[in-house]
C-alpha cells in the first residue's frame, strides 16, 4: 500500500471510533490503485471517493489495550489473532479488517499506534452476527472431541472439501473440514478453496446482505495473512470461517438464482446491465477466455457503480478486489468471472426495481 493512501486512511480512522466496513473498503480501494492493470480513470475515481464515513463502535474495555504496542506486522498478528478467535461474530469481516490493519501498520506513526489498535479493538468487539452463524472456541473443541479416532489417517484431498456445503449439521461440516487441517496441506490453499466455495454460493444465490461476500473476503485474508500469522491461529480462524460458509449455505435462507431461458448472447457489460444473472454468467464465462478484455469490462462496471454513489458500490468494490486478487492481471477463471458477473447483475436488478 502506498504511503499517501495509507496516511489518508489512518487520518480517517482516527476521526472515527471503529474499524469496520468503511475502513476495509478504503484499504481495498488503496490496494486496487496499486495494481498496474487498474486503469487510470478508475484510479482517479477511487482517489476522489468521499462518500465513506467513519466506522462507529462501542468502546473496548479489556486488558489488551494495556499490552505493549506490536513492533511489526508479525507481532501485530500474534497479539490480535487470538482476539479474533474469541470474538468470532462474522469471522470473514474480522479477517478482512485484520488484513487491512496489517497493511496499514507500517505507515502508522509510533504515537498513533495505540489509538489505531484501539479503533480496531472497538470495531472487533462491537461486531454482531446472527445466532448460530459463528463458531466459538468451545464449539470447535467439542466438535474436535467428537471426531473418530481414525479420522485424518488418509491423505487429504482438497476436492472433497466441497462436501462441506451440503452437510446438515455444523458438527458434520467441521468433520469434513478437519481432515484438511493437516500439516500436509498449507493453510493458504485451504483458504483459496473456501473462497472458491463462497463463489459457488455467489453464483447460485442472491447474497444481498453480503454473507457469502464476507466469507470470500475472509478467504483472501487467510491467503495473505499467512505471511505474518501463526499457523495455529490461522488454522482456528480457517475453521471459524468454514463454519460461517456452511451457515450461509444451510441456514441463511439465501434466495436462489432462477435460471433464465433466454440464450441470446450479449457482451459482458450489456449482460450485466440487463440485470439478468444467468445471462451475465454466460457472458462472463465467455469473456474470461480473454483475461485482459474481461478485466477491461470489469473495471468499467466497477467505475460505473462507484460513479453512481449508490448503496451497492462498496459491495461491488469488495467483489472486484477479491476476484482480482485470486486471479491476477493475466488470468481469471470462468467460475470466478461468473460469480463477479452474478453480483454485479444482481445489483443492477435491484437498482432497476428501485427506479420503477
Amino acid at each position: 500500500m502506498r504511503h499517501a493512501s495509507a496516511r489518508r486512511i489512518i487520518a480517517r480512522l482516527l476521526e472515527g471510533q471503529g474499524f469496520g466496513e468503511q475502513a476495509i473498503s478504503q484499504a481495498l480501494m488503496a490496494t486496487l490503485q496499486d495494481r498496474e492493470d487498474c486503469p487510470d480513470t478508475l484510479k482517479q475515481l477511487l482517489d476522489h471517493v468521499d462518500d465513506l464515513g467513519t466506522d462507529m463502535a462501542r468502546p473496548y474495555i479489556g486488558r489488551l489495550n494495556q499490552e505493549p504496542i506490536p513492533r511489526d506486522q508479525r507481532d501485530l498478528c500474534a497479539q490480535l489473532a487470538p482476539t479474533l478467535i474469541d470474538h468470532p461474530d462474522d469471522t470473514g469481516l474480522n479477517l478482512a479488517s485484520l488484513l487491512a490493519l496489517v497493511q496499514l501498520w507500517p505507515h502508522v506513526s509510533s504515537d498513533e499506534r495505540p489509538l489505531v489498535r484501539l479503533r480496531f479493538l472497538n470495531g472487533l468487539t462491537s461486531r454482531t452476527a446472527p445466532a448460530g452463524s459463528f463458531a466459538t472456541r468451545e464449539h470447535l473443541c467439542a466438535w474436535q472431541r467428537g471426531l473418530p479416532t481414525a479420522h485424518g489417517a488418509e491423505e487429504p484431498n482438497l476436492a472433497s472439501l466441497q462436501a462441506l456445503l451440503v452437510e446438515e449439521t455444523p458438527e458434520r461440516a467441521y468433520r469434513c473440514l478437519a481432515e484438511h487441517l493437516d500439516p500436509r496441506i498449507d493453510l493458504p490453499r485451504i483458504g483459496h478453496v473456501i473462497g472458491a466455495l463462497a463463489l459457488t454460493l455467489l453464483r447460485q444465490f442472491h447474497d444481498r446482505e453480503g454473507l457469502a461476500l464476507h466469507v470470500l473476503l475472509g478467504s483472501v485474508a487467510i491467503e495473505r495473512l499467512a505471511e505474518w500469522a501463526e499457523p495455529e491461529h490461522l488454522a482456528t480462524l480457517v475453521a471459524q470461517l468454514a463454519h460461517q460458509l456452511w451457515w450461509s449455505r444451510q441456514k441463511a435462507q439465501l434466495p436462489p438464482v432462477l435460471m433464465c431461458l433466454d440464450s441470446t448472447p450479449l457482451p459482458l457489460v450489456d449482460a450485466v446491465r440487463s440485470g439478468d444473472v444467468t445471462l451475465a454468467q454466460r457472458a462472463a464465462r465467455s469473456a474470461s477466455q480473454n483475461a485482459a478484455g474481461f478485466w477491461e469490462d470489469a473495471w468499467q462496471l466497477l467505475a460505473d457503480s462507484i460513479s453512481r454513489r449508490d448503496e451497492h458500490w462498496p459491495r461491488a468494490l469488495g467483489m472486484a478486489s477479491a476476484i482480482a486478487w485470486r486471479g491476477g492481471a493475466n488470468t481469471v477463471s470462468p467460475d470466478d468471472a461468473a460469480a463477479l458477473a452474478s453480483v454485479f447483475a444482481d445489483m443492477a436488478h435491484q437498482r432497476d426495481r428501485i427506479c420503477l
